[in-house]
């Protein structure tokens, strides 16, 4: 019975996310005829005889173990069921059982129970029943006085610190009684209800009317207590239980200060990811505030708004962003005062897709501080010149220029350094003019006014863009300098951007598999924690990638991009799910699908090229590469060569209008040389012949970390070209490489080449 902030939740969860296999035992009610064989036992009954217990028991409890011996115990305690020391055995008197207890429940008998205990032990409980299902003893030395109660028709309201007083709890020695009676258990330094009904029992045992004002007086009463230096230990508690008791405030005054708390409290659950939380928070806040909040509480309404906005991004609820952000822009009194509503409309309409109307929506913010980018490029020589000046700007700079930037401290500039670095994030999806303009201008921007933590976004795209077009010696060092950035600004807000770019992009080829994979599932969980959830979950989506590229195991693969899948359904965002489901397709073609199956059915990948087509007729060309890249791999796996062809061509062709590519870390140019020479050999045409050799000189650029491909791949080569007297030892070579490395999926590769070439020659060695 936890869920996921529980702590054995939230360790659960992290297990789930780290692939760990969890084996989960779910515990179901036992059947009539188990229970009839445990009273039988316990008894020392014949299980005829306790046929009649069991009945009851069975229609009390449905078979719950907690409330079957709950139940039976409370049958003793009312001598109902009682040993007698005269027969010498158990004696049940049947009828009176069906006389004394109603035809309902557990709950009536627990309620029955603690109503026999010592009347302060009864409103110990009733008084934690309003906390929760457990709690420690440090807060309940807080609230837990009689004083609690009789203060209630004086209606305590809530001190300052210099009038708050230390509370000796005169309830908390009668707990042990409740421990003893089973109702309660003492586990560590907390008490716990032993069952949800115990629960529900005793607060039930309070009069409806009177709950609300239970709850307010125990928030007070915890809220006057506590020490200054502890008030964020129990601002949840304190401020839950206010808010559960609204109903009884009676005050302007309070409300504006329950208001305050509230505003206090999702700052912190923001501060600690709880996201649903913080918007249950700043909506109640919000709520508290009176009808001209706006006029007499203008900052603390503004607070509320625009934290409750980026509560609810974070949550995914984008109507209720856009509902809330539309009261802040016509509430507002100044265009400062505006600029977190703009803000964060431009990432929900980037979250759903809406990507015009956010580069819009963010441009127009950039011309009211005199900045005018364009919304897109007619001349493609003026993109080129912007970039190669960025590019001779950053080249012309040392190290120890880079390193002495000062920071940035203009606060328009700083301003405009966030929206840009927002809109691109987005650009590159629709016209990649625009993002280089961009870049190119924060870049600018840092050389002029000094660095702040948006320029290390802007170094990782510059270092992206290098890689894709082929410069790997720049795009190191840029990435370099984005790094090291990073670390001396600080800036965890950024990290799950760069290394996103970094970790996808120069670094690909460069670090070992486990330890790019550990950077960017580490660029994930930062990203959960600050609010990142875009990137976060690109991280997510990029990690799966890379481990399909490595190949671990598709079993655990499937697992993982399912569990990431719905995160992204859970979050709204479609941009992650979209490029995942081009992963998802593959990997599912590649669990479910044999050889023969795969010759018969020539439509294997209808759904994922429907979905292709559609990101191509909606002009989505580097979602598009992504998915032609993963269906090229399955088709080639499968020697499904013509559509391979088609794929690869249709990709090639995309990419001529991009400079930033889909690379998928190396693996791009190296299905790409493979699959031009399978089309060499069969089509015997020379155009393949040279693109085969293309793609080998690129491949061997983005695979100086993964030799085993360069292997594969020159010994493939020269099969093509008729040098084949090494050929077999180079194959060895390739496959020990790829097994050493932990490529799977290109050792299985490495394998069927040299059993193919093996059995061509009829080699007796074509056992591979």
């Amino acid at each position: 019975e936890v869920n996921n902030s529980h702590p054995l939740g939230a360790k659960l969860y992290e297990m789930e996310m780290r692939s760990v296999v969890v084996t989960k035992i779910e515990v179901t009610n036992i059947k009539k005829e188990e229970i009839n064989a445990l009273i039988s036992d316990a008894f020392h009954l014949s299980e005829t005889f306790a046929i009649a217990v069991t009945d009851i028991v069975h229609q009390r409890t449905n078979g719950n173990i907690f409330s079957i011996t709950r139940f039976l115990q409370s049958l003793c305690d009312e001598g109902l069921l009682q040993w007698s020391s005269v027969s010498n055995s158990w004696e049940i008197n049947i009828k009176s059982i069906e006389a004394e207890l109603a035809p309902d429940d557990s709950v009536g008998m627990l309620v029955r129970k603690i109503l026999q205990l010592p009347e302060k032990t009864q409103l110990a409980l009733k008084l934690i029943s309003c906390v929760g299902s457990s709690c420690t003893e440090s807060t309940l030395m807080l609230f837990l006085d009689e004083n609690v109660v009789t203060n209630m028709k004086v209606k305590t309201t809530v001190k300052s610190v210099d009038e708050r007083r230390s509370l000796t709890s005169d309830l908390f020695p009668f707990l042990c009684v409740a421990v003893y009676e089973g109702l309660l258990k003492k586990e560590g330094t907390s008490y716990k209800f032993a069952h949800d009904q115990v629960q529900y029992a005793a607060y039930s045992l309070i009069p409806e009317d009177e709950k609300s004002l239970w709850h307010m007086q125990i928030g007070r009463t915890i809220w006057n207590n506590v020490r200054e230096k502890d008030e964020d230990t129990v601002i949840f508690i304190a401020v839950d239980q206010m808010n559960c008791g609204i109903a009884s405030i009676d005050s302007d005054d309070q409300r504006l200060f329950l208001a305050k708390l509230n505003l206090r409290s999702g700052g912190k659950a923001m501060s600690f990811s709880i996201f649903s939380s913080s918007a249950s928070y700043f909506g109640t806040g919000i709520r508290l505030l009176s009808r001209d909040h706006w006029d007499n509480n203008y900052d603390l309404s503004l607070h509320l708004h625009n934290y409750y906005a980026d509560a609810e991004y974070c949550n995914g609820n984008f109507s209720q962003v856009r509902e809330v952000a539309k009261t802040v822009l016509e509430m507002s009194t100044t265009f400062h005062d505006q600029l977190r509503a703009h803000f964060v409309l431009i990432k929900t309409l980037s979250a759903e897709n809406r990507l015009h109307e956010a580069i819009k929506t963010g441009i127009s913010v950039l011309t009211h501080f005199g900045y005018h980018p364009p919304l897109a490029f007619s001349d493609k020589s003026a993109i080129d010149e912007t970039f190669k000046e960025t590019k001779a700007t950053i080249e012309s700079m040392t190290d120890d220029e880079f390193f002495t930037l000062t920071a940035m401290e203009d606060s328009d500039v700083l301003i405009a350094m966030n929206f840009m670095s927002e809109l691109l994030s987005i650009a590159h999806l629709i016209d990649e003019s625009i993002g280089i303009c961009l870049m190119a201008h924060m870049i600018q921007l840092s050389m002029r006014y000094g660095v702040c933590k948006e320029s290390s976004y802007a170094l990782a795209c510059c270092s992206a863009l290098l890689y894709s077009l082929g410069d790997l010696k720049a795009s190191k060092r840029v990435s370099y300098f984005a790094l090291s950035l990073l670390e001396r600004l600080d800036c965890k807000e950024m990290l799950p951007r760069v290394y996103l770019l970094i970790y996808l992009c120069i670094l690909s080829t460069l670090e070992p598999s486990n330890e790019i994979s550990e950077k960017l599932l580490y660029g994930y969980k930062v990203g959960m924690q600050t609010g990142d959830i875009k990137f976060a979950l690109c991280n997510a989506r990029t990690h799966c990638a890379q481990r399909f590229c490595c190949g671990v195991g598709l079993d655990v693969l499937i697992r993982d991009i399912r569990v990431w899948e719905h995160q992204m359904i859970e979050y709204k965002q479609e941009m992650s799910r979209n490029s995942m489901k081009a992963l998802r397709h593959t990997v599912l073609a590649l669990i479910n699908f044999s050889v023969d199956t795969m010759q018969q059915n020539g439509d294997f990948l209808a759904e994922g090229k429907k979905l292709l087509n559609g990101h191509i007729e909606r002009e989505k060309q580097y979602l598009a590469t992504v998915f032609c890249f993963y269906f090229s791999c399955v088709s080639y796996i499968f020697c499904n060569y013509e559509f391979a062809r088609d794929m690869v061509e249709m990709r090639w062709k995309l990419e001529n209008n991009l400079k930033l590519r889909f690379g998928a870390h190396g693996a791009a140019s190296f299905f790409d040389t493979l699959i031009s020479i399978t089309l060499a050999h069969k089509t015997k045409e020379d155009t393949w012949k040279k693109h085969a050799h293309e793609c080998f000189e690129k491949a061997l650029k983005y695979s100086k970390g993964r030799p085993h491909r360069v292997l594969i791949l020159k010994t493939e080569i020269d099969v093509l070209m008729g040098n084949i007297n090494n050929a077999v030892t180079n194959y060895d070579k390739a496959i020990v490489a790829a097994g050493e490395s932990k490529h799977i999926h290109e050792e299985a590769i490495a394998n069927e080449r040299a059993g193919d070439f093996c059995l061509s020659k009829g080699d007796a060695r074509a056992y591979y």
